[in-house]
């Protein structure tokens, strides 16, 4: 009888060390993928953040640059060299349009009030709040868009019937346009406008924490040469009254500061404010600056 002899089997496989050696390995390889991941996740997330912030900036850089270009505008109908005269020694300006004295008004801080009239525009000066920017100008379907049954409208597109007495001939009126622009306390730039609500202010774009202007001045109203940049506490320090003043205004520079609608940051990143100063953040949101100089064309004899 055959015999058959057995060979034992010799167990394969890994150790128990071995298996703790793969699981750590494999462990520092997913926390690196899963590190490279949220990084790259959070700078997809800041560039479309950044992105946001930028489109929002032009929007509202260019709705204040739309209506500040177009300040003091008003058809012309006399003839007058540059719309001025110098009465008793002193240069004044002269009504060849219906509109006559200065197109803008301005507040360092803002103002006391948006619905006030346009003689009673006041400031609170409070230099960490933001400033404010009435405009005026002769509307029509040309100028601006019709609305609400009128051929000019203001800054929130509300008709503007005909509702001012032309400074030539005081039984024609004309439409007269006033929008005040600033930001209201939710971070949104807003503006008030003297369309079919009167000055009942609604918001344009959000994430606007703040808007700081200066003015480029000439050295008289018959000029159209800026000499220097200055606030609106300084315009209104100059000689003259109201309208002379703010009549020597030639140019805008706008600055706004907008801020992320999220905390995308993962750390407190420090900025440049809009006053120039870096500045340290409480918070984790993103926050920069974009500015503008728009020239007032009326001003400067150059037409709408």
């Amino acid at each position: 009888m055959r015999r058959y002899t057995y060979r034992g089997i010799t167990p394969s496989g890994f150790s128990l060390v071995e298996l703790l050696v793969a699981m750590t390995i494999g462990m520092m390889m997913l926390g690196a993928l899963l590190s490279i991941y949220i990084a790259t996740a959070m700078a997809v997330r800041q560039s479309d953040t950044v992105t946001r912030m930028a489109e929002d900036a032009s929007i509202a850089l260019e709705t204040l640059a739309r209506h500040i270009r177009m300040a003091g505008y008003s058809k012309p109908i006399l003839t007058a060299a540059r719309n001025v005269a110098t009465v008793d020694g002193q240069v004044a300006q002269i009504a060849d349009s219906n509109l006559a004295g200065a197109g803008l008004r301005a507040c360092d801080g803002g103002f006391v009030s948006t619905t006030a009239p346009w003689s009673a525009l006041a400031c609170s000066n409070i230099s960490r709040q933001a400033d404010a920017i009435a405009i005026r100008y002769e509307g029509d379907s040309f100028t601006t868009e019709a609305a609400g049954g009128n051929e000019a409208s203001d800054c929130l597109s509300q008709g503007v019937a005909l509702n001012t007495n032309s400074a030539v001939d005081s039984s024609m009126q004309f439409a007269l346009v006033e929008s005040r622009f600033f930001i209201n306390t939710n971070q949104e730039l807003s503006c008030a406008g003297n369309g079919n609500s009167r000055f009942q202010s609604q918001p344009l774009v959000r994430g606007v924490e703040f808007m700081r202007l200066h003015y480029g001045i000439a050295s008289d109203i018959t000029e159209s040469q800026v000499i220097r940049y200055v606030t609106a506490a300084q315009v209104d320090a100059l000689a003259g009254d109201a309208d002379q003043k703010w009549g020597r205004v030639v140019a805008v520079r706008i600055c706004i500061q907008m801020v992320s609608p999220t905390a995308d940051q993962s750390k407190f990143t420090p900025f440049i404010n809009c006053d120039g100063i870096l500045t340290n953040p409480a918070d984790k949101y993103m926050h920069r600056q974009y500015t503008t100089t728009v020239s007032l064309r009326n001003r400067a004899g150059i037409a709408p």
